[in-house]
């Protein structure tokens, strides 16, 4: 739970709970223009304070789509075209869940508007106007919307009055009561929608006459969303004209107003007020009289010509929705009430060379302390003027040349001794267009809702920038503390007479366990193991880059993985395997010369494994250390030996005899058993290819694996030659030899 309140030395208890409009994250639910009017261009214009910012803007709830990210330096400007986008933000169909929640989240303080800077076939920017982005003033759970009900929407051109919802955390739930039929639903009948994180709702008029707008309608949700109201072409005489603004919940309004009436127009009948009450018997007070010029009821609207700025108050807190423009060219913006809000510094961005008019309002002993982009001479305390019912109030209505304020520029307003409000009017009164918003803090601090974050993290608890002092109930005296531990954080912050207090609770996730399953192992050099996880986790980066849920290894190290379990919340852990010494060590054998080995008329040699293992498997079956065998006609000798860690290992010895021959010479095949064969001794079999020449070198016996058999058939007696060549290359041997029979 959060709780907010203002503390005044009166000791009254209010609810103003903001950090102004220059914030680090903004949502917004984009509404829908006709094209016929124009719909394109739309622009997001961003601006930059004190510090350089990098800006990410996504559309969250809609995962296939590419979002941006830009990069500002300090107390610069840019204007992002969005009309690319438009399919996938402009919330046209209504009564209908979409995905088209624009999100916008910067590393440091910016403002933001989207302006729709609607071009037709008549001229560019004909259907246009602004809407300042909120911040945190734009969020809460509790709305009513106030709409202007006099000029009617231009009919057959599929141009409403609507209302937007976008939902800031999932699982919303929205309880609705039209005050007038809309599309889909009943006046005065409540039904509910549920919104996941991103997702957003339209709720349209359900006729174009400006008497039956849902004005009044209450919105109520269990989680924060941000709300946004448009009029689509209010037809006024021959003119069509967009109006529009990004509103606040309740807890954002107050009791003291000033409508300013700008300076650039004679014309009175497009200039009204619209006030609407949220709680019954809401005295209306204009001009400082104390007779109320009405009396209103629970989402009652009294509508109010402006020919002169108004100073307003109420006996309890209203909403107030602002219809001017230049000529017959409109546009509207909701109201901040003024009592401890304003700023002391301002950006905004000119959008063309259109007429350009700054309404600056500001307390008494301000007005001579202004700086428009490091200027003194641009705003001068002679321009300021008394406001009727007020001696504490002043304001200034001025027209700007393309001169003192350039176009698409990063502009910066300041004040060095006080607060201030500021609207921006930008726009013609022939037929191309007006944009009209208000950029100023519209309430005070707010920490934001109840957070849970990972073991772990830390958190930034803001409570806004350009305030008088802080006080958090950890000692610390910064705009900005970082929260790492859960518990109950609070802060008070004063600006003039008046101090704020608000309350987060912060708590953390639990914790899941350990990601790896496995402890530190150990395997040996043959070995693999396989490395299991958690089914508690999700989403797996392994330090051997691999993404699945387990991984087999067979190398010795530290493996890591980095996952998310399922409360998104992002750990990491690692095991060590150990590869174990493999057996090693030769076979000793005997006797110990190969030649002697090769030579020996024994009929068994001695083979001796290394020592000290755990058990022998000979190549023979026998599991003694030494053993004694015949020799191997192949001359290989191996021996699987276990070591003490269970590793195994296989040793060899190979004692190739295959070179160790004697040749011998004569043959004498008459049946006597000697010498009937051409014998080469120490033969092993399929070691040599023979081949048999004649005195005439003609080949006359060959054999591709001799193995002691030829008997010199069918040779007569005499002197022949041969060859023997190794089957491996390691031996040549070439000689006469005699058959003699």
């Amino acid at each position: 739970m959060v709780y907010r309140y203002l503390i005044c030395s009166l000791f009254i208890l209010l609810s103003f709970t903001s950090t102004g409009q220059i914030d680090k994250e903004f949502w917004f639910a984009v509404p829908y223009a006709n094209p016929t009017n124009g719909r394109i261009p739309v622009f997001l214009r961003i601006q930059a304070y004190s510090l350089p910012a990098t800006i990410t803007i996504n559309i969250p709830a809609n995962p296939g789509f590419t979002g941006k990210t830009i990069t500002l330096n300090a107390n610069q400007a840019t204007s992002l075209d969005l009309s690319s986008w438009l399919t996938n933000l402009e919330n046209k169909t209504e009564n209908t869940v979409l995905n088209r929640g624009l999100h916008i989240v910067s590393t440091n303080e910016i403002s933001v508007y989207y302006e729709l800077y609607g071009s037709s076939n008549y001229a560019p920017g004909t259907n246009s106007d602004l809407f300042p982005l909120k911040g945190r003033n734009a969020l809460g759970t509790s709305f009513f919307t106030p709409f202007q009900t006099t000029w009617d929407n231009q009919i057959d051109i599929d141009a409403w009055a609507s209302f937007d919802i976008v939902a800031t955390e999932d699982s919303t739930q929205i309880k609705i009561t039209p005050a007038q039929n809309i599309v889909g639903h009943q006046a005065s009948v409540p039904f509910t929608i549920t919104l996941n994180k991103g997702q957003t709702w339209s709720g349209r008029a359900l006729l174009t006459d400006a008497v039956i707008r849902p004005t009044g309608t209450t919105i109520q949700s269990t989680k924060p969303i941000a709300v946004t109201v448009k009029d689509d072409s209010m037809l006024k005489d021959d003119s069509w004209d967009l109006g529009g603004d990004q509103i606040v919940p309740i807890d954002q309004l107050g009791t003291e107003y000033i409508i300013m009436k700008h300076a650039n127009d004679s014309l009175t009948d497009n200039d009204n007020a619209y006030i609407l009450a949220i709680a019954p018997n809401t005295d209306i007070f204009t001009g400082g009289n104390s007779t109320p010029v009405a009396t209103l009821q629970t989402g009652e609207q009294l509508e109010i010509s402006i020919t002169e700025t108004l100073y307003l108050t109420a006996s309890n807190p209203v909403y107030i929705i602002h219809v001017t423009g230049f000529g017959n060219e409109l546009a509207e913006a909701i109201l901040p009430q003024i009592n401890c809000t304003g700023s002391k510094e301002l950006g905004f961005i000119r959008s063309n060379d259109e007429d350009l008019v700054l309404n600056i309002l500001t307390k008494a002993g301000n007005e001579g302390n202004f700086t428009l982009n490091n200027k003194t001479t641009l705003i001068q305390a002679s321009d300021f003027k008394t406001i009727t019912g007020t001696t504490q109030w002043l304001y200034a209505s001025k027209l700007f040349s393309i001169t003192d304020i350039p176009e698409l520029k990063a502009n910066l307003l300041q004040n060095s001794s006080g607060y201030f409000h500021l609207s921006v009017m930008n726009g013609s009164a022939d037929r191309t267009g007006f944009r009209y918003g208000f950029f100023s803090d519209f309430g005070f601090v707010d920490l934001g809702p109840d957070q849970t974050m990972c073991p772990g993290s830390k958190t930034e608890l803001s409570a806004g920038i350009q305030k008088d002092s802080y006080l958090w109930s950890t000692g610390e005296t910064t705009s900005t503390i970082i929260a790492k531990d859960s518990g109950t954080y609070s802060v008070i912050v004063t600006k003039e007479q008046c101090s704020f207090k608000d309350t987060v609770h912060i708590s953390l996730y639990p914790h899941t366990g350990k990601i790896i399953i496995n402890k530190d192992d150990s395997i040996c050099a043959y070995q693999h193991v396989v490395i299991n996880t958690n089914s508690n986790y999700h989403d797996f980066v392994w330090s051997t880059s691999e993404k699945t849920d387990s991984i087999t290894v067979s190398k010795q190290g530290n493996y890591s993985v980095t996952a998310n379990n399922q409360y998104g919340c992002a750990n990491t852990d690692s095991v060590k395997i150990t590869v174990l010494p493999s057996p090693q060590g030769s076979i000793v054998y005997s006797p110990a010369n190969d030649i002697d080995f090769c030579n020996t008329e024994l009929s068994l040699v001695d083979l001796t494994a290394p020592p000290n293992f755990k058990s022998y498997l000979w190549y023979n079956a026998q599991t003694t250390q030494t053993i004694q065998t015949p020799r191997n006609d192949n001359g290989i000798y191996s021996v699987k030996v276990t070591n003490n860690y269970g590793c195994e290992d296989t040793i060899t010895a190979i004692i190739d005899c295959s070179t160790y021959i004697e040749v011998y010479n004569l043959i004498t095949p008459n049946g006597d058993t000697m010498n009937d064969f051409f014998e080469v001794k120490g033969l092993l079999p399929n070691t040599y290819a023979l081949k048999i020449y004649n005195s005439w070198g003609a080949l006359v016996y060959s054999d591709d694996a001799y193995n002691n058999v030829w008997k010199g058939k069918p040779l007569e007696d005499g002197v022949y030659y041969y060859s023997l060549i190794h089957h491996q290359g390691k031996r040549n041997l070439k000689g006469w030899l005699h058959v003699v029979r």
